[in-house]
């Protein structure tokens, strides 16, 4: 009987060993488009902080093409869709600092975008994505434009 206890306990381990070596492991994210989704955030939420009047169109279309990069980066890499860097606090200063702010993440976000791997599986939403970003940077840079001839 414990001989037998002894073989069921062996075998039960051999299964086990088994089952853990043949798993398969996680795939890896792509760090860069995980980092860049947290920069095309941190974009968003600092043209959505601006709210100054004579905006809305080009905010609305830079938020636009913010989100559709980030729908098209979040097929490209698993995300949990969560955190920004946006803190309003820090946001003092001329009504357009914030777009200062936003232009700086989508840069970031760019370079982190063109880094990142284009797979079989994800052809062509890099490009899309940066064509989004490139769109969405247009907007902001006009709002600055616009702003500085203001002053």
């Amino acid at each position: 009987m414990h001989v037998l206890k002894t073989l069921s306990a062996a075998a039960l381990a051999l299964v086990a060993m088994v089952a853990i070596g043949t798993a398969t492991p996680a795939q890896a994210q792509e760090p860069h488009y995980i980092i860049a989704l947290h920069q095309l955030r941190g974009a968003r939420d600092y043209i959505v902080y601006d709210q100054r009047p004579g905006f809305d169109q080009l905010r609305h279309h830079a938020k636009e093409e913010i989100e559709k990069a980030i729908n098209d980066i979040k097929l490209a890499a698993w995300d949990d869709g969560k955190g920004t860097d946006f803190n309003s606090g820090g946001a003092n200063g001329p009504g357009w600092a914030p777009m200062h702010d936003a232009k700086r993440y989508l840069d970031q976000a760019r370079a982190n975008v063109a880094q990142g791997v284009d797979t079989a599986a994800n052809v062509g939403l890099r490009e899309r994505a940066l064509a989004h970003i490139d769109e969405a940077e247009r907007a902001v840079d006009r709002i600055i434009e616009i702003s500085n001839s203001r002053q």
